[in-house]
């Protein structure tokens, strides 16, 4: 009886590459998005705040922003958040750095943000 070819338990290393390929986009989607979508929430956060600017104090934004910040596990603080209210402008603006350990912490990837919010102040 003759025995095929590909029979023979043989495996090709094509298949171990895309393997480890596709292991590596996964264990990097896994680090690197949950870092994305709370930067996202807290500009998006950050906006609305700024939306409100015309009924609140420096004070209160801030102390909002700096809590919504805390919840979403970002390292921001007082003195990485500046907040420029004038007559008619209400300018919110964050820069940080959040630090993404890969590997159990054999490569660190630094990524900066630095989000701004800009917007008209209206009388009320």
């Amino acid at each position: 009886m003759r025995r095929s070819r590909a029979a023979r338990g043989d495996g090709k290393i094509g298949c171990v590459i895309w393997i480890a390929i596709l292991a590596l986009l996964g264990y990097g989607l896994y680090k690197f998005v949950p870092v994305k979508v709370s930067a996202s929430r807290f500009e998006d956060f950050m906006n609305e705040e700024a939306s409100f600017g015309s009924i609140k104090t420096v004070g209160q934004i801030e102390k909002e922003i700096l809590g919504r910040a805390h919840e979403l596990g970002l390292p921001i603080n007082k003195d990485n958040l500046k907040i420029t209210k004038s007559r008619e402008l209400i300018v919110v603006e964050a820069h940080y750095e959040v630090v993404v350990s890969l590997f159990g912490g054999s490569y660190l990837y630094t990524w900066k943000f630095d989000p701004v919010a800009r917007r008209p102040l209206f009388a009320v």
